[in-house]
Parts: C-alpha cells; sequence; structure tokens
C-alpha cells in the first residue's frame, strides 16, 4: 500500500475541472494504434504495406517515392560506399518522375548471419524489375544498431542475391529505418560505417498529409495508412495536443498527487489486501485503475514537467514564453538565443530540444538532449549566419559535426534522467549564451 496522500490535495486534484476535460478528451480516439502496440514483426509488415505500390491505401507509388528521396537527403553524407552508384544513377529528378508500379516487397530472401542461430534476418526487399533496382531495408524498431550486424547484412546479399545472374544489371540501394535513430550521437553514427543510409520515420509524414486529404475526399482505405505514419513520426492531432497541455499543467498544480499515482499504477491485483481500498489512499488506487490511461498521460507528463521546473530553476531567464513543450518533448531557448531570430513570436533558430524515449517504461523516463539549428529562421539582417555556425561548431565542445547543413539536430546525450539532462541542458545553454556574446565581439554581425 502507497503512502495515503493528503485529503485536502486529493480532493482539490479530483475536483479540478482540467481533470475533467482532460478524462473526457483520452476517451477520444479514431485511430487504430491507440489500442495496439505494434511489434517488430507487425512493423515491417506495416511498412511493406506502406511501400508496395499496389497495396489499397490509395497512394500507388508515392510512399516508395518519398523513401528513396529520405535515403538521397540521410545518404549524402555516408552514401560514399554502397550506395553511390545507385544515386548517381538514381537522381531526385528522375526518382520523381520515373514510375515505380511494378516494384513489390517481399521477405522471401530471408538472408541470416553466421553464427546467429536463425535469429537475425533482414526485414526486407523491394525489387523494381522494370526499373532494374533492389533495395534492402533493415527496420529496427527496438535493438540498437551495430556494425557487425550492418556489415555482415551487406556481405550476405552481396553474395546470395546480387551475384546472382538474374540481377546482373540490377542497381542495389541498402537502407536501415531505425525508429531510435534520433537518440544516436554523432560518434555512434560514424561507427556504423558507409555501407547504408540511415532514416528514421520522419519521411512518413508525406505520405500522411497525403492520406488526410484523401480522407477529406472520403476515400476511408487511407485511414490505416494515416494511423501508422502518424505514429511513427510523432505526430500529434489537435485532440492529443490539448491532451498533452492539460496533463502539463495538472503536473504542475498537483505534483505532490501525481507522484502517489505513480506508486500506485505499480500495486499488482494480486498484492491487494482488504485494507488496500481503505481512506484515501484506497480512494485513489481505485480512480488509477478506473482511469488508467489518463493516469498514464500524467505520469509521462512528469517527466518532461520535471525538467521543465528544473530548467526554469537552473536558468532564471528563462520564461514561460521560451519553451515549447508537449506531452514527452520540450524545445527551450534562452532571451539569447531569440535575439538570432527574426520573428519573436516564434521558436529561434538557435534551441534546445529535449524528448523522452518511446521505448522507455512510462515511469522510468529516459530522455535526450539535442541541440538544434534552422537557418531560414535566421534574421539574415543582422547575423551572418554562415559564419556562426562555424564559430559555434569549433567552440562549443559538443558539436562534434556541426558544420553540415541548414537544419540540423546533434545529439548531445541520450539515456539521461530528468536530472541529468537538465543539468546538461543547462550547462550547455550557458555556453551558447557565451558563444553568441563572443560572436558579438567578434562582429559576425551583418
Amino acid at each position: 500500500m502507497p503512502p495515503a496522500p493528503n485529503a485536502e490535495k486529493l480532493y482539490d486534484f479530483l475536483s479540478n475541472p482540467k481533470l475533467v476535460t482532460l478524462m473526457e478528451r483520452v476517451k477520444i480516439t479514431d485511430d487504430f494504434l491507440d489500442v495496439i502496440t505494434l511489434g517488430e514483426n507487425q512493423h515491417s509488415k506495416m511498412l511493406s504495406w506502406c511501400l508496395n505500390p499496389n497495396e489499397g491505401h490509395a497512394q500507388g507509388d508515392a510512399v516508395l517515392k518519398d523513401f528513396l528521396m529520405a535515403a538521397y537527403r540521410a545518404g549524402q553524407a555516408t552514401n560514399t560506399h554502397a550506395n553511390k552508384t545507385f544515386f548517381e544513377t538514381w537522381t531526385p529528378a528522375r526518382i520523381r518522375t520515373a514510375s515505380f508500379g511494378s516494384a513489390f516487397v517481399t521477405r522471401e530472401f530471408g538472408l541470416q548471419l553466421d553464427g546467429e542461430n536463425g535469429k537475425s534476418r533482414l526485414d526486407l526487399f523491394i525489387v523494381d524489375r522494370e526499373n532494374k533496382i533492389m533495395i534492402t531495408i533493415e527496420n529496427k524498431v527496438k535493438a540498437k544498431l551495430g556494425k557487425e550486424q550492418l556489415s555482415g547484412y551487406y556481405e550476405r546479399v552481396t553474395e546470395k542475391v546480387a551475384r546472382r545472374p538474374v540481377f546482373n544489371k540490377f542497381l542495389f540501394l541498402y537502407v536501415v529505418v531505425d525508429s531510435k535513430l534520433e537518440t544516436y550521437s554523432d560518434d555512434m553514427l560514424l561507427s556504423l560505417g558507409n555501407r547504408w543510409a540511415l532514416l528514421d520515420y520522419t519521411w512518413l509524414q508525406l505520405a500522411a498529409e497525403r492520406a488526410r486529404l484523401h480522407i477529406e475526399r472520403n476515400n476511408e482505405a487511407a485511414q490505416m495508412l494515416m494511423a501508422y505514419c502518424q505514429k511513427q513520426t510523432g505526430w500529434e492531432s489537435p485532440n492529443e495536443r490539448k491532451v498533452s497541455e492539460l496533463a502539463g499543467e495538472l503536473v504542475t498544480q498537483h505534483e505532490e498527487v501525481v507522484n502517489q499515482i505513480m506508486t500506485a499504477r505499480r500495486i499488482k491485483l494480486t498484492n491487494w489486501t482488504p485494507g488496500s481500498f481503505s481512506g484515501e489512499g484506497g480512494e485513489l488506487l481505485v480512480f488509477v485503475k478506473q482511469h488508467t490511461k489518463l493516469c498514464e498521460q500524467l505520469v509521462q507528463a512528469r517527466g518532461i514537467g520535471a525538467v521543465r521546473a528544473g530548467l526554469r530553476t537552473s536558468l532564471p531567464s528563462v520564461q514561460d514564453a521560451h519553451f515549447r513543450s508537449g506531452r514527452t518533448w520540450l524545445d527551450v531557448a534562452t532571451p539569447e538565443m531569440f535575439t538570432l531570430g527574426d520573428d519573436p513570436q516564434c521558436l529561434p533558430p538557435l534551441h534546445l530540444n529535449i524528448f523522452r524515449d518511446h521505448s522507455a517504461s512510462v515511469e522510468s523516463s529516459l530522455f535526450t538532449l539535442r541541440v538544434c539549428w534552422w537557418e531560414e529562421e535566421f534574421d539574415h539582417t543582422k547575423w551572418d549566419w554562415s559564419r556562426l555556425r562555424i564559430y559555434i561548431g569549433q567552440h562549443c565542445r559538443s558539436l562534434k559535426r556541426w558544420v553540415r547543413g541548414p537544419v540540423m539536430r546533434s545529439v548531445v546525450a541520450s539515456d539521461l534522467t530528468a536530472k541529468a539532462v537538465t543539468k546538461q541542458a543547462t550547462d550547455i545553454a550557458l555556453e551558447l549564451n557565451g558563444l553568441i556574446a563572443s560572436a558579438r565581439r567578434a562582429k559576425l554581425i551583418q
């Protein structure tokens, strides 16, 4: 039995009008993935369905084209080996103007690594006989990537597939799709070598947008495609954004009660006793069991809420207007960072992003910290952004591969507790503030 909550605080929480609104909003769903969780094999089946031009999602080869365009962009830094020849032929212009209607997706090759006892196999192959291309896809959902595994897969495809006479004139493309890619440090990405293009799921956003337009035209077959694509890209519906906002506000107002909710969620049915339902502790336990989804939202918000509260304390100059947040993520910029942008109402071009690792349990929240750079948002009348980018990359000890492109998200650290990510975010925010000030002194202003 958890410690009994203070009766006055518990009843204040239960009578809060925002709680009533949140209780109703968490019941709203037209998304089948809100009620089921896909395993790794199911993810691969869904991805196969999305990429197949001849399935009933009504997008033809558009999803496959999105995938190839994303692989081209992601591979500009890594396509120096196996994929180089492929993209010398398949340029973005050719991808967008070609037809891939004859392509199909298969898993029948079933290539396995030596010594893996049949437990490790490649996920998907896309074959297009007309265009003479084959795409090898390793779809990672839970386990992290490893260079040895990827090298082994590449060698097996070369040995068992590419050397077959029937594929003699085919061009081969090697792509990894990894939901955790955004948490990988630059050193980790470099360690994976140059044979594979590395993607997360953000390329599915275009398919989700097309599916929404199809639904507006009463094409209900697009509903499943939209649901899957949105879920993998972290998109939040207006209702989900409101749920995140309400959950964050309730955590801020009723932190002690939410902490006790987290404890009560761990009590298993087999551990109930006749005294489990006595007093305020029993009332809270019943509430938690009756509203499991609501309480999960509150506990998730508790992690980001703790980070936000910690940053408000450690960075006194940062006010509410300097945050953008959801239930599992947080963007923050100091007033100094806001001076870089051309719109004070928008997030500045240089800011910090903190997000919760979705694979961690709800209670044991772990976070990733990134520094983000959006070139288009700079006030180009005041700042020489190209020189500033180089200057920051040379002097900030956390940014090893900073000088890359107009939009950059550099992972500083991952698998951090709320306390650890708050400290690291504070340290790097203060460091960036100092670099902005010294950039002014160095006259990196137009």
